[in-house]
């Protein structure tokens, strides 16, 4: 979608600034205050919780007030359905552009603090953002940096999530290890976050980025920060604290957080001096470095041996390795729960057989569960779109629904399929009722009830049906009655004649009769 394509009523589209996996964002001017605006527009998506999740960013953000949070100006849906929030434009563009980084550690922990500082009301106001990163931070153009993108956000006060079941939501390379696990999450989850963007603007790169989803998330599991260089070693209890892998050992809250920020920067001229050791510590590390180097030299040989001892591997570990190969094997063709003992569940739970404490299998296994959580949504939703609501046998729409149910007994997009399903049942049976077709609506309420034994609607529709069943059987019967009973013949009625003789006769009688 470029920026012709699209039309807003009161707003000029000038050009599209970005694009997302389901939205857009174009450079506009809404025209009643003349001012540039971001317009963040929702591209056509049949999700309904896609759609919930967008409007809730616009609340969201809208119900905070921090200068280090972006400003909403409006939220409405276009005439073809499509939702869009007007944002204000940051013009100095994002984190993630090189141009925009800070280039020393003081300047990148004030940087930080901002952002802690927007976070902290996003967390007053029971909101988890979820997705920090640096493309999410952006500057005005007075150099304020502003908290942006709540797409993935999470209302803490609302009963439930906005996600998939089981889903974990953000981006991998900045995710907390409870987030890369997909289990609950807090506030904390997007201190650790930060953590992640602070290490990366000191080092230069982000060291728990892997060559693959699974391998990041594992990093973020089980790989500690690395050391700082000497000269910002500072900042490392304060990283430590942020990166803490277990959520209750890092600060509980951005205020905790900015309070430490704020103490390292209180002490500023003393970090500076520290950034740059003097010529005698240089001299001193050298000095050490050259003692060190016979020692190095000495215990080479015993390294030589370590090395093979190292790197040897057990019959059990080579078997889950194996097993790991053909796990991803099966994941890149789709087998992700069948056939039976070719599947990347059944590998990954061998795996954990032989070792529990796997976090690739761990990690697999819940991928592999949610891949096909997906397909069997899919399948479901294409089915009930073909009208193949119980038939044919297991490529029907109740059969892949109970099949994601069966994975994720709460999951909504089931449950919602289903009721779609009796919907649908209650639909066609009405139909046939109003065309007095009370064997096929029987049919269909039958067929309903065997999936919502208490659904009223088809309660009711039965007891109807069951009433127009005695009320058609008690005029068959009527009728069979009137078929049976034998008729009287009936008398010719007289003539003229004849009843005007019957008359003169009568009067004769009378007569006759008075002399």
């Amino acid at each position: 979608m470029n920026s012709a394509d699209i039309h807003i009523p009161g707003y000029t589209i000038h050009t599209a600034i970005g694009h997302g996996g389901m939205a857009s964002v174009y450079l506009a001017t809404q025209e009643s205050l003349n001012r540039k605006v971001a317009v963040k527009v929702l591209r056509n998506t049949s999700e309904p919780e896609v759609a919930e999740r967008f409007i809730n960013e616009a609340r969201f953000i809208a119900g905070l007030n921090s200068p280090h949070v972006i400003t909403i100006y409006d939220i409405s849906t276009l005439e073809n359905g499509d939702c869009y929030i007007a944002m204000e434009f940051a013009g100095g563009g994002d984190l993630a552009e090189t141009a925009a980084r800070p280039s020393d550690s003081i300047a990148i922990l004030r940087l930080v603090r901002q952002v802690a500082e927007g976070l902290a009301v996003v967390h007053e106001n029971e909101i988890i953002h979820r997705d920090v990163k640096p493309s999410n931070i952006l500057f005005r153009d007075d150099g304020t940096a502003v908290l942006t993108d709540f797409g993935v956000a999470k209302d803490v006060a609302a009963d439930s999530d906005l996600t998939q079941s089981g889903l974990s939501l953000g981006s991998p390379s900045y995710s907390s290890p409870e987030q890369a696990q997909c289990l609950p999450i807090d506030g904390t989850t997007d201190i650790y976050s930060l953590g992640v963007v602070l290490l990366e603007l000191l080092l230069g790169y982000n060291p728990f980025r892997g060559d693959s989803h699974t391998s990041t998330a594992l990093n973020h599991i089980q790989l500690p920060p690395p050391r700082l260089p000497p000269e910002i070693d500072f900042l490392s209890p304060l990283l430590n604290r942020m990166l803490a892998k277990l959520p209750g050992e890092r600060y509980q809250s951005c205020r905790e957080l900015l309070e430490e920020i704020d103490r390292l920067l209180a002490s500023e001229a003393h970090i500076s001096c520290a950034e740059v050791p003097p010529p005698d510590r240089r001299r001193q590390t050298s000095s050490r470095r050259a003692k060190l180097i016979p020692t190095a030299l000495a215990t080479g040989g015993i390294l030589a041996a370590a090395y093979f001892g190292f790197f040897y591997k057990t019959e059990t570990e080579r078997e889950i390795e194996r097993l790991l190969t053909q796990a991803q094997a099966s994941m890149q063709s789709g087998r992700y729960l069948a056939p039976e003992d070719n599947n990347a569940r059944d590998f990954y739970r061998k795996v954990l057989q032989l070792d529990s404490t796997n976090l690739e299998a761990m990690l697999g296994l819940k991928t592999a569960e949610q891949k096909q959580l997906d397909a069997y949504l899919a399948q479901g939703t294409r089915a009930l779109q073909k009208g193949r609501l119980r038939l044919p046998e297991e490529d029907n729409a109740l059969h892949y629904f109970r099949q994601a149910l069966a994975l994720d007994a709460d999951n909504t997009r089931a449950r919602t399929g289903i009721s779609q399903i009796i919907a649908e049942y209650i639909r066609l049976a009405r139909a046939e009722m109003d065309e007095s077709d009370y064997e096929d609506a029987h049919r269909y309420v039958h067929s309903g009830l065997g999936i919502a034994p208490d659904n009223e609607a088809l309660l009711s529709l039965s007891t109807r049906l069951e009433e127009e069943k005695a009320r058609a059987e008690q005029l068959a019967r009527m009728r069979e009655v009137r078929r049976e009973t034998p008729r009287k013949p009936k008398e010719n009625p007289p003539t003229v004649r004849t009843y005007i003789r019957n008359v003169l006769d009568k009067v004769r009688t009378t007569l006759t009769g008075d002399r």
